[in-house]
């Protein structure tokens, strides 16, 4: 549930459009329910708004969504049209439920419940009201709007991760105080510093991406530096990579406990091993934040 939470907070999609737009998304009903993948795809410009297709893997929640946010490449003449600035022209194009296909591909050996499965977009018009720019200010004068808007979306998937960590030292916590050990002891008994380690770390991993984050967001865009940006995907990184260990650390605690169906730290262990996989907890980032400490080009883009 935490990994949909996460992709389907959008609503600050609302602070990037136009009036018009946030009427649309926003008309009397339900909230609507946003899915969404940041690969490319392409759209061409047309009257009124824009064509747009693509194939977007791995996108959580779509069953469930009312609305596809993605990311496309403003092309002309099979060519990426480029900003002022001498950029590709990318921009955040919203679709309706019924101009897309879902393909069916999520077959993961966690995070099974998140659906996180291919969607297929061919030629689909988008109007120019439900289309938003990220290389301007946003249109709402306020905080968080007017920081990195970035840094609004991509710390959420590492939070998810030291929660589903924790969530297994808590289930280990449990079952230790029952389990017995070789020696006739329980768990409980002969853990106690593997856990005390691993909440340490945990813990400390939290806290460092909490102040990572809180460091962009007040930052007003124009302000961020290169180190910020470094500063929080290196920590992100690190939250999965510590993460990653504790779970490892929860399973083996458990023995034949933790392998069986239906007990808490199997499907935990599950779960968390699948989040660290996704592509904002590469290790590679750790290089690339190295690369920035040492004033060399980070070599990819951070956000």
């Amino acid at each position: 549930m935490a990994w949909i939470v996460w992709n389907a907070n959008w609503g600050f999609i609302g602070a990037l459009l136009g009036e018009a737009g946030t009427a649309r998304l926003w008309e009397p009903g339900p909230e609507p329910v946003f899915a969404n993948s940041g690969t490319p795809g392409v759209a061409v410009a047309v009257r009124g708004g824009y064509r747009v297709s693509g194939n977007w893997r791995l996108v959580s929640g779509i069953h469930g969504a009312d609305r596809l946010i993605v990311a496309a490449v403003i092309t002309e003449g099979d060519v990426p049209r480029l900003t002022q600035a001498g950029t590709p022209d990318v921009r955040l194009f919203i679709l309706e439920r019924g101009r897309l296909s879902v393909k069916d591909t999520w077959h993961a050996t966690g995070l099974r419940g998140s659906g996180s499965n291919d969607v297929l977009v061919q030629d689909a018009l988008v109007p120019d009201e439900l289309v938003a720019r990220v290389d301007v200010p946003a249109r709402v004068q306020r905080p968080p709007y007017q920081g990195f808007i970035p840094g609004l979306v991509f710390p959420g998937c590492t939070a998810v991760v030291p929660g589903v960590a924790q969530a297994a030292i808590d289930a280990t916590v449990e079952l230790a105080r029952s389990k017995k050990t070789l020696s006739g002891g329980t768990l409980a008994e002969s853990s106690q510093a593997v856990i005390a380690r691993s909440e340490a770390a945990l813990q400390a991993a939290r806290l460092l991406l909490h102040a990572a984050a809180e460091a962009m967001a007040g930052a007003a865009t124009g302000d961020v530096m290169l180190e910020r940006r470094a500063a929080l995907r290196a920590a992100m990184s690190h939250g999965a990579q510590v993460s990653r260990e504790v779970l490892v650390a929860m399973y083996e605690l458990g023995g034949s406990s933790s392998v069986y169906r239906g007990r808490p730290v199997e499907r935990l262990f599950r779960d968390g091993m699948v989040a660290p996989q996704h592509a904002n907890h590469s290790a590679a980032f750790f290089e690339v934040a190295g690369r920035v400490r040492f004033g060399m080009d980070p070599g990819v883009a951070l956000f």
